[in-house]
């Protein structure tokens, strides 16, 4: 069922265009920095360079790439009056959310994993990778860029557990623009509020991509770490928890 799932979204010329889109982005973002650096006008290196460029996406445009397509992968089902179609072949609807949920992840996937890998290339060859003086210590070339990549995947994990809850409000809605602005509403909250919320766990969750950032050394950050995976491990088991058991109760007939 996975690989039909491969074949039927992910491999269609819309969404390759979709998930290619966004290096368009870093060309622009790669070509305006580099004149304003060549003109004076900013002090860029390779390492603040990936900092803004990565940031600029995964706060910014990836939010709503990702909850948009991972409520379209629920959404198409009834649009295209398919939903049905997997039950009557006797597959269950558990089996039938599990695939939905690794397509979601695979998704994510290419939507991170060539912008990332353009914007290390674009910083190379640009503005070049040196070691980075931090505060009072100098990293190494690796360990500097080694912080802004975890950064950049954890908020991608964090957008996951998102893209799921955008999913279960596609299933009980089937409203793109709700599951949507659900989705988006709920990551947007936690950036800017969960800091400040009373709930010690999602503020270990929400403050790691920072504390990778800003941490002097990143060995201390490993017990921090297994917190706050723990913390999304849980959320992301409880939601998909939740998750399947209102779809086993929903009714999936296409109006």
């Amino acid at each position: 069922m996975l690989r039909v799932e491969w074949l039927v979204f992910v491999r269609q010329p819309r969404f390759v265009l979709l998930s290619l889109a966004p290096l368009v982005m870093a060309l622009l973002s790669a070509f305006s920095q580099y004149v304003a650096a060549q003109v004076g006008l900013l002090y860029t290196t390779g390492y603040a360079f990936i900092v803004r460029t990565l940031n600029l996406y995964a706060v910014l445009f990836l939010p709503f790439l990702s909850v948009s397509l991972a409520a379209y992968l629920i959404l198409a089902e009834f649009q295209w009056r398919t939903i049905r179609r997997p039950f009557v072949e006797h597959i269950p609807r558990t089996r039938f959310l599990l695939t939905k949920t690794a397509i979601t992840g695979v998704v994510q996937g290419l939507l991170m994993l060539p912008y990332g890998l353009l914007t290390l290339a674009l910083a190379a060859v640009l503005f070049g990778l040196q070691p980075v003086l931090f505060e009072d210590v100098e990293l190494s070339v690796g360990q500097s860029l080694l912080r802004p990549l975890l950064a950049y995947g954890w908020i991608g994990l964090e957008l996951f557990w998102v893209m799921l809850l955008s999913q279960m409000l596609a299933l009980r809605t089937r409203n793109m623009l709700l599951a949507v602005l659900g989705g988006l509403l709920v990551f947007y909250g936690l950036m800017v509020f969960g800091e400040s919320l009373p709930l010690p766990p999602l503020q270990w969750m929400i403050r790691f991509s920072t504390r990778l950032v800003e941490a002097k050394a990143l060995a201390p950050l490993v017990a921090e770490g297994t917190r706050a995976l723990a913390v999304w491990a849980l959320l992301v088991a409880g939601t998909l928890g939740l998750h399947v058991r209102l779809f086993l109760r929903q009714d999936v007939t296409v109006a």
